[in-house]
């Protein structure tokens, strides 16, 4: 392994535990009720960091090249992005998707 291929794997792990520690914060600012909520409109984020940890995996146990660890590390950074922005109003995922479930409010 290669000195640019264990920065890109410490990225990616280190963006992915930073995304799972936000959310998780962000929902106990959250009144209890609305929490399921919120980890309904963060699944796509969850997602994110589960696939950043896919290629991850893949380039590990792969000979696929170091573009998979180049598409993680662009995964995993803007799956932190976002969950740092989430981060800033986690209310704002709430109201998100309980305009989805009731678009008459």
């Amino acid at each position: 392994m290669s000195d640019l291929e264990l920065f890109l794997t410490v990225v990616v792990l280190g963006a992915s535990v930073y995304t799972l520690t936000t959310l998780r914060r962000a929902s106990r600012r959250l009144h209890y009720r609305d929490r399921s909520l919120f980890w309904r409109g963060a699944a796509l984020l969850i997602a994110g960091v589960g696939a950043a940890l896919a290629c991850l995996t893949a380039a590990l146990l792969t000979a696929a090249g170091p573009w998979v660890l180049y598409l993680g590390c662009l995964t995993a950074a803007v799956t932190a992005a976002l969950a740092w922005w989430v981060d800033l109003e986690p209310g704002r995922v709430v109201q998100a998707v309980q305009s989805r479930r009731h678009p008459s409010r």
